[in-house]
């Protein structure tokens, strides 16, 4: 499917019940999950599994709703349990990782090499490149000094959320499916 379809085709599921109240449901659990299911490793880095409702929306609602997820999951963590100042660069890189998702997930079929491609995106884009700048700008920390401890983190973490996004990939698609969404 061609990039501007597939925006299209993702936008359109805003329009339905079921689109808006699936939209709804992820972006309460990737809340929760962001503040439930966070553990801070350091001062700049933590573990979060908020990227399970994330992904969920790019592969169910596409790329046109999986951003809006993103960034609004951003502004509705610091609202209710802020760590810091607010800082938009956050919101853009829940807006970017959406999009990845989206992009990478809505309407594909959902294999093990395309999981692991889009995880690398995630990780390189969103957590190493966009996160880290924000730190070095909000804190004033050297962008190379911040890099090797949050790159150590990615790598490490990098098989876990694979091994932990699959299972929930190949059950959310299938179940969609049987329940009828217009997006599978």
């Amino acid at each position: 499917m061609e990039t501007g379809a597939m925006f299209a085709a993702s936008a359109r599921e805003m329009k339905r019940v079921r689109g808006l109240a699936t939209a709804a449901m992820l972006l309460a659990l990737q809340v929760v999950l962001g503040l439930v299911a966070a553990i801070p490793v350091g001062p700049s880095i933590r573990i979060s599994f908020g990227y399970l409702a994330l992904s969920s929306a790019g592969a169910l609602l596409g790329p046109a709703v999986a951003p809006v997820n993103g960034a609004l999951a951003d502004v509705i963590v610091f609202l209710i349990r802020p760590t810091g100042p607010y800082f938009p660069g956050f919101t853009i890189t829940g807006l970017v990782s959406g999009l990845i998702y989206g992009l990478m997930l809505y309407r594909r079929d959902v294999t093990l090499p395309r999981l692991l491609l889009t995880k690398l995106l995630i990780d390189v884009v969103c957590n190493l490149a966009l996160n880290t700048l924000w730190i070095h700008m909000l804190y004033g920390k050297a962008f190379l000094t911040l890099l090797p401890g949050r790159v150590l983190k990615n790598l490490l973490q990098y098989p876990v959320d694979v091994l932990l996004l699959y299972p929930v990939m190949r059950k959310v698609i299938p179940m969609a499916r049987r329940q009828g969404a217009s997006s599978v």
